[in-house]
């Protein structure tokens, strides 16, 4: 398991756990109090979108370095160049959401075709994460830069800022994680010959 898996797993879930938390203590568990926890559940899809662009960006990172390292470089100063100035500069994941295109570009960039990976492993799944990543992140710049516009795109396809909504992205999310570490170790292990992690 990647550092970046076990990292979405403990302390980046550990954080989404406590905006949880506090949204039951607000709430007290209970349906129905929306004027209490609208801002609560804005701050859950706004963190699970951070989290999860985090998680993503790790990922890569531990990617370019287990490809560097295949390189078998003797030169630190090299294995720096390749893997900073080729491989991470001006990554969608630095500059942008963990969207479905985004990443799509910045693992082709270590020559993967990561939906088309996840599809091939999880044919009945992939299209899932894709979609639901799309409208976290849709939401995700709704509630960043005020857009109602955006908001109702994803209100209209069915899922309201809520915490049901929260906790569906956040399992299909958890899922992805995996998913994206599964299919990531693989890809590196045969390209390489060794497990990346």
């Amino acid at each position: 398991m990647s550092q970046a898996l076990q990292s979405w797993q403990g302390a980046r879930s550990a954080r989404l756990d406590n905006l949880f938390a506090a949204h039951k203590q607000v709430s007290g568990g209970k349906r129905g109090r929306k004027w209490d926890t609208d801002e609560l559940n804005h701050a859950i899809l706004l963190r699970l979108a951070a989290e999860f662009q985090g998680f993503a960006r790790d990922l890569h990172d531990e990617c370019v370095d287990a490809l560097v390292r295949a390189l078998g470089l003797t030169n630190s100063r090299l294995e720096d160049i390749i893997g900073i100035v080729n491989l991470r500069a001006n990554r969608k994941l630095d500059t942008g959401n963990a969207s479905p295109g985004g990443l799509g570009t910045d693992y082709a960039r270590l020559g993967m075709e990561l939906w088309a990976e996840l599809k091939t492993r999880y044919p009945s799944r992939a299209a899932k994460w894709n979609k639901k990543l799309e409208l976290l992140n849709t939401a995700r710049n709704g509630i960043a830069h005020d857009d109602e516009t955006k908001l109702q795109k994803v209100r209209s396809e069915g899922w309201p800022m809520t915490l049901p909504t929260a906790r569906s992205w956040r399992s299909a999310l958890d899922a992805l994680a995996g998913g994206m570490d599964t299919v990531c170790k693989t890809y590196f292990t045969t390209l390489t010959g060794s497990a990346p992690w």
